[in-house]
């Protein structure tokens, strides 16, 4: 009744299709399962009779997420084209405006194995992980032994035993409990690898999608490489022509140091004049046998600057020796008379 109440009331909260062109039950059944109460219910469609279990009741036992299951479902293509909607009665009073039955979402009952195999015991909350695995290993057997023998409907009076169309329609209840032992496992392994058998197909689908995917993205990453191989080859080349004016330039550069290591000729020219002023000055001034010669003055300029020859001195010099020589000759014109070894 618990259930019963349960799934009324979520029904009319979420809604699981149209009532009006929901599928109305022949019978409905009910079989205890380790304490579960599950429901079970017949219905014709186009002259065939199926079993169809509704959907909801394993989520509330399993404690999962009925409005993911529900999604998951229409989502995978083969239990979408399977699922049904039937109107199941209740017996629960109904609050004004409401109805008396609710819209259930059934699957045929071959199909309950591979939809349970959905639910993985790791997703589910340790309380219910081992009773996950027992629907996954026994619920669809015990479902089954219950509608061959005949313990889940009743046989309409006046009519003959019921037909239903499933996996095992061919295989009636045997005498022989192994040959129903027998039937039980065909049954689910049949159910079993027609659900594998999809899921591989729609796996091979997807690898095949990812394939695609991977060849695109293997043509983006082989055009990009061309891209960066061109782009590498432009640096290169701007690489060999800055190296080429690097070479030019430290040519220039070396022409210029060589030129910058010795006096220009223009400054050479401008200290032989000073010099010459110098030496006439003392010669002006100076007591007879004391003026400065020429080479005495050279002899300073070279021995202060430690060149071998005047013009060897460095020209970043030049004014350096402009002041040496200015300093001379203010001493000769200021009377002063430098003694010969003050000049070297």
């Amino acid at each position: 009744m618990g259930d019963e109440v349960e799934n009324y009331k979520d029904a009319q909260q979420e809604g699981e299709g149209d009532q009006e062109k929901a599928l109305i039950p022949i019978q409905v059944g009910q079989i205890d399962f380790y304490g579960d109460v599950l429901q079970v219910v017949l219905v014709e469609v186009n002259g065939e009779r199926l079993v169809l279990v509704p959907l909801r009741q394993f989520c509330q036992h399993l404690g999962v997420d009925w409005s993911a299951q529900r999604r998951s479902v229409l989502r995978d293509e083969v239990l979408a084209a399977e699922v049904m909607s039937v109107a199941i009665k209740t017996t629960i009073i109904p609050v004004r405006g409401q109805r008396q039955s609710y819209v259930a979402l059934c699957l045929p009952l071959d199909f309950l194995p591979g939809w349970l195999f959905n639910i993985s015991p790791t997703r589910v909350k340790p309380e219910y992980r081992e009773r996950v695995q027992r629907y996954r290993a026994k619920c669809y057997r015990v479902l089954w032994k219950a509608f061959l023998q005949g313990e889940l409907f009743v046989e309409e009076e006046g009519k003959e035993a019921l037909v239903v169309e499933s996996v095992a329609t061919s295989l009636a209840p045997s005498v022989d409990t192994r040959v129903d032992a027998l039937t039980e496992q065909i049954n689910t392994l049949t159910a079993i690898v027609a659900f594998l058998q999809e899921h591989r197909r729609m796996l091979l689908e997807e690898a095949g999608k990812v394939v695609t995917i991977i060849e695109a993205g293997k043509q983006e990453l082989l055009e990009r490489a061309d891209y960066l191989s061109s782009q590498l080859t432009y640096v290169s080349s701007l690489l060999e022509q800055l190296v080429g004016r690097q070479s030019t330039t430290e040519a220039q550069v070396a022409k210029i140091e060589a030129r910058t290591q010795r006096l220009t000729p223009a400054h050479a020219r401008n200290v032989q004049g000073l010099v010459e002023k110098i030496v006439r000055e003392s010669e002006r001034r100076s007591p007879k046998g004391t003026a400065l010669i020429h080479a005495q003055v050279y002899g300073r300029l070279k021995t202060h600057f430690r060149a071998g020859k005047f013009d060897e001195i460095p020209d970043e010099r030049y004014s350096e020796v402009e002041a040496f020589l200015g300093d001379l000759l203010r001493q000769v014109t200021g009377g002063e008379h430098p003694m010969q070894g003050n000049l070297f």
